[in-house]
């Protein structure tokens, strides 16, 4: 088996982002040490692309090989490795079923480090199942997370009959005043469904912003 070395890796269990997408909130960790696997290039695109189920083999031979460094502590994470094929890495980590719990890119100069290793390593055969495509989106992270915020916003207060914020808010947004809130929520849920723009930024940061001055 194989290993890398301090490497700073942001688990996500839906999608992993590039680092240029990560954000200071993210709960980043520092691996001290992780297996890692050069596969084909097909298997990468699957597994990047693909909620999948490994075997049983692999996962006890990755088995309690990765260290967390935590508090002045190294903890172990049960199964986790990279996986590279000479062109891209990707960060999984497994349940005891083999199911992916977790993904990570990485950083600029891990992923440049670990693509260098991986020019001498043994192309390793892993076996998989795919169960289901993983959902894409075109957006970059912080227009999904707009987008998010938003929508539970304008949700809340329309269910919650809260006319007079809904009002501001669309004043803000679309610099016109309308009294009928069905028409308010409906105008803005159809702009959400359409390309973000300017204006739904300006929104999202209207939202923001009316939280603070409380």
């Amino acid at each position: 088996m194989n290993y890398y070395y301090d490497v700073i890796l942001n688990w996500n269990d839906t999608q992993a982002y590039d680092f240029y997408e990560w954000n200071d909130t993210d709960y980043l960790e520092l691996i001290k040490k992780i297996p890692i696997l050069k596969i084909k290039h097909k298997a990468f695109l699957d597994i990047a692309s693909n909620q999948i189920k490994v075997n049983a083999d692999l996962l006890e031979q990755i088995k309690d090989k990765t260290l967390l460094s935590s508090k002045k502590m190294l903890n172990k994470i049960d199964y986790a490795c990279l996986i590279t094929d000479n062109k891209n890495v990707y960060a999984l980590e497994f349940n005891q079923d083999g199911y992916v719990l977790n993904r990570s890119k990485l950083l600029i100069d891990d992923e440049m480090g670990i693509l260098e290793m991986a020019y001498s390593l043994k192309e390793f055969d892993i076996y998989y199942e795919i169960i289901e495509p993983l959902k894409s989106s075109s957006n970059v992270r912080q227009v999904n997370d707009a987008i998010h915020l938003i929508t539970l916003e304008i949700t809340n207060l329309y269910e919650n009959k809260d006319a007079a914020k809904l009002k501001y808010l669309y004043y803000e947004y679309k610099k016109e005043q309308v009294d009928n809130i069905d028409l308010i929520y409906q105008n803005i849920m159809h702009d959400l469904a359409s390309p973000f723009n300017l204006e739904l930024l300006k929104l999202y940061y209207t939202i923001k912003l009316s939280y603070h001055n409380v």
